[in-house]
Order: structure tokens, then sequence, then C-alpha cells
């Protein structure tokens, strides 16, 4: 057994910590089935970020950000680029996900302290 070695407490599945997964559900249940969130700019501005910032991350593992990089980027102020999500060599898809993560989990906090799940 290699000592040193710690396996991760917590997947980043799709970007989404397994630890915050639950809240992402019931944020997710919250949504409307299209279209920006009643009070988008008010009383809902964290839970309309989430649902912006889900159909992003959902493009990003979906389809290498084909759709909605406009959107990831404003979003997350960053972007993989298109080389690094399609060339399959290269691509490394836990990095992407930790890395998506550490900017997903904040935006599922405040979405949810928002709607008083935490």
């Amino acid at each position: 057994m290699y000592k040193g070695y710690q396996e991760k407490l917590f997947s980043n599945e799709w970007g989404v910590n397994s630890g915050f997964e639950h809240l992402a559900n019931k944020l997710t249940e919250m949504l409307p089935a299209q279209g920006a969130c009643e009070n988008a700019r008010s009383t809902n501005k964290h839970l309309d970020k989430f649902r912006r910032a889900q159909n992003a991350v959902y493009d990003l593992f979906n389809n290498g950000l084909g759709n909605k990089r406009g959107l990831f980027v404003n979003i997350f102020g960053w972007a993989p680029t298109q080389r690094s999500t399609w060339d399959a060599s290269r691509m490394q898809w836990a990095y992407w996900e930790d890395r998506v993560e550490e900017d997903f989990t904040p935006i599922i906090i405040n979405a949810a302290k928002e709607q008083g799940l935490v």
C-alpha cells in the first residue's frame, strides 16, 4: 500500500461537488421549465445565476462549449480551449470537473442561501 496517496472524499462529477449535489438538485427543481427565473434581477438573482451556470456547465461537458462558450466565460471568467475539450488525447475530464467545481460550488451555495435551503 502506497502511503501518501489519499482518495478524494468528494467527487466533482460534471463540476458539482457530491457534497452539494442535494442542494443543486433542490435548486434545479425550483427552476422554470424554460427562460429566466421570476424576479431574476432582484429576489432570485442567485437562483437565476445558478440556472445560467448550470446551462453553461452542461454545454461544456455535453458539447465541449459548442453552444454556450460566451455564457460560460461571462459566468466563470474563463473557458477551456476548444482543442482541450475536443482533442481526446489531451482531454482530462477530471481536471475540468475539479476546475469547474471551484467556481460552481459558491454559485450553488449562494443560490441555496437565497432560497432558504441553508
